[in-house]
């Protein structure tokens, strides 16, 4: 069995000598001496135990063997250089894959605009997501299941970092013809004696405590009925007037048919979203993202200030 431990310039300098047909046209390519392309294909041919080409005054020409095997071996060589060319962008985080955890709407606000931005920056870089409750994203993000988890409130986990990025504010979810759909906010005084629906998995177990404690604050308790079913379908249960439900803003940017959000009247009435990941996950891609959230974040700040200062101005003149 021939020897095959040669390194892949043998290789390559086989390939361009095939391509120009010239032991003195590779090495100008190559940039190497004639005498090095020669030695080279030699020993190539020597460990194959077949020669690769047939030499002749002008140059040379593949045998039949040699085009067979230069055949397959380009293929390897693109395979290899493919490879070598993934790790390098996966090492710098520019390639790869990022597993993410949520529980929120995608449909718009910050989770959109990161992913959307993420995908047009680093497009070899495979993002899959895990919708979950916070708690089974917590859990991901310590095993390291998941590389990022977005879950609501400021997380503690042990050897985990995580950072507060956004705060969404919460909405009354309905029928369209539900009787508070005609009001521009809903108070909690207005639902007290209304039947809840939330979904058994996402936000669900969050909102149904965060029912709870808001209505038996005002000396209700709540009549909460838990479904096996995602977002979508919760929705169409409040269409056909099943109960209500709560959401954040970032599911406005979705369509249901038969629904109608409300904001909360209650400034209060907003929820914090934080990220939190394994401080010992050592995924390039990983940083990539906390450094897009930080930039967005920041952006959106200014944004808020922004506007803040302009309505205070046009107040102050006014």
């Amino acid at each position: 069995m021939p020897d095959l431990t040669l390194d892949l310039r043998f290789l390559r300098y086989a390939i361009v000598t095939a391509e120009y047909g010239s032991f003195r046209r590779a090495a100008l390519v190559l940039g190497v001496p004639q005498s090095t392309v020669s030695r080279r294909v030699q020993l190539l041919e020597h460990r194959l135990g077949a020669r690769l080409f047939e030499r002749h005054h002008g140059g040379v020409r593949l045998t039949a063997g040699g085009e067979h095997f230069l055949k397959e071996a380009a293929a390897m060589a693109r395979g290899v250089q493919r490879a070598a060319d993934e790790i390098a962008a996966a090492r710098k985080g520019e390639a790869g894959s990022l597993k993410i955890g949520l529980f929120t709407s995608i449909s718009s606000g910050f989770l959109s605009e990161l992913l959307a931005e993420f995908r047009v920056k680093y497009p070899a870089i495979k993002l899959i997501l895990d919708e979950d409750t916070a708690e089974a994203n917590i859990a991901g993000a310590i095993s390291g299941r998941l590389d990022l988890a977005f879950v609501s409130g400021d997380p503690r986990a042990p050897n985990c970092n995580s950072k507060t990025f956004w705060q969404e504010r919460i909405y009354v979810v309905m029928s369209s013809d539900h009787p508070l759909a005609d009001q521009p906010t809903v108070c909690w005084d207005d639902i007290r004696h209304e039947d809840f629906i939330v979904s058994a998995g996402g936000p669900g177990p969050e909102i149904q405590d965060f029912l709870i404690k808001q209505l038996w604050a005002i000396g209700f308790r709540p009549s909460i009925v838990v479904h096996g079913v995602g977002r979508e379908n919760l929705m169409g249960l409040v269409a056909k007037r099943s109960g209500l439900s709560l959401t954040t803003e970032s599911s406005l940017g979705a369509i249901y048919t038969g629904v109608t959000f409300r904001p909360l009247a209650e400034v209060s009435d907003t929820v914090i979203m934080s990220a939190i990941w394994s401080s010992s996950n050592e995924n390039p891609a990983l940083k990539r993202a906390i450094e897009l959230c930080v930039r967005i974040a920041d952006d959106r700040r200014r944004t808020a200030r922004s506007r803040s200062n302009l309505g205070s101005g046009i107040i102050n003149n006014s």
